[in-house]
């Protein structure tokens, strides 16, 4: 992957740049950002451009035969560590990253700015199942830095969600993080830098990604995805900086309604339960023939769409992320999302997400919520 390839972040891939033009290459370093702002796809340019054979002043060349390796992300002189399972069918019960690496490479080419959850989800063989960075994963680790170099000037551990490996390993790793065998380098993908031990946050020189501008989210949506710009603009302001749930949120709901319009239907209906009981029986029964990611994604746009109401009516207009014409269709509405309510509101549409993410029934959920809803826009 080269920084082209990597969206915006200028300030950081500058950093980067220089790190290796200067000769001031710190052998660990912790990448940390929101999801969806890139810091696997960020780690992986800067691994590139570290052992590009001809690099240039902004970026890997990307044709070198360094560059064709990382490309198919197969360099040996670049190891990937990152959360596992394990797998009693498979008999993998001291799993370690090798496992499924070449489940990694194909996840990770197709979808760069993949999640956890993606991850988990091509690899788990149960729904319960946490991902982990073993302790036995770091023996792996130490013996893969101790080796020489095959072809590169540096040898490059890649760990993608660092936050997930136990204290065992962090323990394992702190010398090695702290005076790593000569050409050896540390790049940590994290994503709650929060979560992690102190230990680590001490050895690691930590260079921190933000949330992605919303024209950038249009941008790489109009280069990659069949949408218009209205769509990727709403897109854009639900994913609020987050690239990764962007691409989820760029899956079409089904017909040609937006969000906007999907929602407003709905609050219609749940405002008098009673008196639409029949039509809202009609959405509901709708709303359950969608794919459980296109629920997903209609319930974090309801609740951004009630945040949103609530920016419009109490907030400084700058924070306002709506289009006049978003707000104006949304007009009447507005009276009805208050102070008193907004937090009922968000709670409900948020247990609903957490709850269709564990497959309730899509049916009972969605009428449940429906009428709950209907009390809550009661609330003066």
């Amino acid at each position: 992957m080269q920084f082209k390839e990597v969206i915006g972040q200028e300030k950081v891939k500058a950093k980067l740049l220089a790190s290796r033009k200067e000769g001031r290459i710190s052998h660990a370093q912790l990448l940390f950002g929101p999801p969806g702002t890139g810091v696997l796809p960020m780690a992986m340019a800067y691994s590139q451009y570290l052992i590009c054979q001809q690099p240039t002043d902004n970026d890997s060349c990307g044709t070198c035969p360094s560059c064709q390796k990382c490309n198919k992300m197969v360099h040996p002189d670049i190891y990937f560590s990152f959360p596992v399972i394990t797998l009693s069918k498979q008999k993998i019960d001291k799993p370690v990253s090798n496992d499924f690496i070449a489940d990694f490479r194909k996840l990770v080419l197709e979808h760069p700015y993949m999640d956890y959850n993606d991850w988990m989800a091509e690899i788990s063989d149960t729904e319960n199942k946490q991902g982990r960075i073993f302790a036995h994963e770091g023996p792996e680790i130490i013996k893969r830095i101790n080796l020489k170099a095959f072809e590169a000037p540096f040898k490059i551990v890649v760990m993608w969600l660092p936050e997930k490996m136990g204290v065992e390993l962090a323990n394992t790793l702190l010398k090695s993080l702290e005076e790593p065998p000569d050409n050896t380098i540390f790049l940590l993908a994290c994503e709650q830098r929060d979560v992690l031990l102190q230990t680590i946050l001490s050895r690691t020189q930590s260079i921190k990604l933000s949330r992605l501008e919303d024209q950038q989210i249009i941008n790489s949506l109009l280069l990659n995805k069949a949408i218009d710009v209205q769509k990727a603009g709403e897109i854009a302001r639900l994913a609020d900086g987050d690239y990764h749930l962007a691409e989820e949120l760029s899956v079409e709901l089904s017909g040609d309604e937006t969000f906007d319009k999907t929602f407003l239907t709905w609050m219609r209906l749940c405002f008098n339960p009673a008196r639409n009981m029949e039509a809202l029986m009609g959405w509901v029964e709708e709303m359950a023939t969608y794919k459980r990611e296109e629920q997903k994604q209609f319930l974090y746009a309801a609740i951004q769409m009630v945040r949103e109401c609530m920016m419009v009516n109490l907030a400084d207009p700058t924070l306002v992320k709506l289009e006049p014409q978003q707000i104006k269709s949304l007009e009447k509405f507005l009276p009805f999302v208050n102070a008193r309510n907004m937090t009922p509101f968000v709670d409900e549409l948020a247990k609903a997400h957490y709850h269709i993410e564990r497959n309730a029934q899509a049916k009972i959920l969605f009428l449940d919520l429906s009428l709950k809803l209907g009390n809550i826009l009661q609330i003066k």
